[in-house]
């Protein structure tokens, strides 16, 4: 949900930086582009890697972007650089959680198939889909009840 938020919010203060609605897009573009790119490779990686340390490198890969958000939104950066290399940095950084998304994406469902009982599985890889990643113990625990 915070990565949801984090989402609108990059949104909202590009376009205060820029004034131009096309800026918005871009911030999907720029998520999207390695996202896709690297996925075969990544599931490549997922394959032959343990998939609990390949999540929390993706949690850490998302803290730390969201520590470099927090440091390009304090005045020391503003004062320091224009708007417009603020908002190329923030590119970068939605850029990098594009990478990070296509490890942290099928992994998490890696993750889920190995978390839920069997029985429960197909339910809990709908709820999945339906809510949008919610953590692996609250789709068991939505799939059983």
């Amino acid at each position: 949900m915070a990565l949801r938020m984090m989402t609108t919010v990059v949104g909202w203060w590009i376009y205060e930086l820029t004034n131009d609605p096309f800026a918005i897009g871009l911030i999907g573009l720029s998520e999207v582009v390695p996202a896709i790119s690297l996925a075969l490779y990544a599931g490549h990686v997922i394959d032959i890697s343990e998939k609990r340390r390949l999540l929390l490198r993706g949690v850490f890969g998302y803290t730390c972007a969201a520590a470099m958000l927090l440091l390009f939104s304090t005045s020391l950066i503003g004062n320091h650089f224009n708007n417009h290399h603020i908002a190329i940095g923030i590119y970068f950084v939605i850029f990098c959680t594009g990478i990070i998304r296509s490890f942290t994406g099928p992994v998490f469902s890696a993750t889920l198939a190995t978390i839920v009982p069997r029985q429960f599985l197909q339910n809990a890889t709908t709820w999945s889909q339906a809510v949008g990643s919610p953590h692996p113990l609250q789709v068991m625990l939505q799939a059983v009840f």
